[in-house]
């Protein structure tokens, strides 16, 4: 176990809520009133500058209707104190959905939110980037997204993020932290221009692909570009016109696509190439079976099937799944 610090401790005691987002928070989450921070923004301080300027001079020359307007004015700032608090106060955080994406590619976050009584101008921030919803009218469920940026394959946690508010005025804003529990599944970079898909891995079905080969398949008329050594001269003979062998090369109608087989020295590569080419078997419909240490996909083209093997190519050599 880690040691807990002194200053860990005494903050737990005293600011049970302010480390809430140490860990991550199950799903749904409300925000409470003891987790809200609020702090005057820039305007929020000239505004109050301002303010307090106004109130020395209408007191030095003894002028009421100063003093008048410079009251109403604190008497707005402290309405707007009120509003921003409970404009994110109460607000739910039912569930935070993801689509698995691909290394290198920066990971959607939708955060679905809802509150009994409207909200306005919900704004969410990461790593200094930021996106807003203007509205979340009551007893209904806006999404709002986030972005985190990936870098390798794997598991990607949605990690710490700031909610925040500056509505009505702008002159204060409010925000909490929090850890959501939330995943988003990473899969390996495809590599760029793969080679083509392994034709010596083809070893299943029945299917013939006429093409260059080793073994004799039958005689056609000659085409221009046929190698002359392919010309049949016994049969050109007895026909009076030219006529060369054909050859075929049988392969398979299903495609193995073996962790074993790829001579690259770097499992990333390795996992890289593969995910270039389940996906360009995928495109074609082949039927296709993905080998690795500890996992055979089995033979099928679906779109499951694709996904399922993919996320096996994301997790490979994790514990979890």
């Amino acid at each position: 176990m880690k040691p807990v610090s002194l200053n860990t401790k005494i903050a737990k005691r005293l600011f049970p809520n302010l480390l809430l987002h140490k860990k991550a928070e199950a799903l749904p989450l409300t925000t409470s009133w003891r987790r809200v921070f609020i702090l005057p923004t820039k305007p929020g301080l000239f505004f109050g500058f301002v303010s307090l300027l106004m109130l020395v001079a209408s007191l030095n020359f003894n002028n009421n209707m100063g003093l008048m307007l410079t009251f109403l004015l604190l008497g707005i700032a402290q309405v707007a104190l009120y509003r921003v608090f409970f404009n994110l106060n109460s607000l739910v955080i039912k569930q935070v959905s993801t689509q698995p994406v691909f290394a290198g590619e920066e990971a959607q976050f939708t955060l679905h939110l809802s509150s009994i009584t409207a909200k306005y101008d919900i704004c969410v921030e990461v790593d200094k980037k930021q996106n807003c919803l203007l509205e979340i009218p009551a007893q209904e469920t806006k999404p709002l997204i986030f972005f985190q940026p990936t870098t390798k394959r794997g598991w990607l946690e949605g990690g710490k993020i700031k909610l925040k508010t500056s509505y009505p005025f702008g002159l204060f804003y409010a925000w909490i932290w929090t850890r959501i529990d939330a995943k988003c599944l990473v899969y390996p970079m495809p590599e760029n221009n793969p080679p083509p898909l392994p034709n010596h891995e083809r070893n299943e079905g029945n299917k013939k692909i006429v093409k260059k080969g080793e073994d004799f398949h039958g005689l056609k008329s000659y085409q221009p570009g046929d190698s002359i050594r392919l010309i049949a001269w016994k049969r050109t003979a007895q026909t009076g016109e030219l006529i060369s062998r054909e050859y075929q090369q049988t392969l398979g109608d299903k495609l193995l696509l073996d962790y074993a087989q790829v001579l690259l020295p770097n499992q990333e590569d390795k996992l890289s190439r593969l995910t270039a080419w389940a996906i360009s078997a995928y495109q074609q419909q082949l039927d296709y079976s993905l080998k690795m240490p500890g996992y055979t996909s089995g033979f099928d083209c679906s779109s499951q099937h694709h996904l399922s093997c993919l996320k096996a190519l994301a997790l490979f050599g994790e514990n979890h799944g």
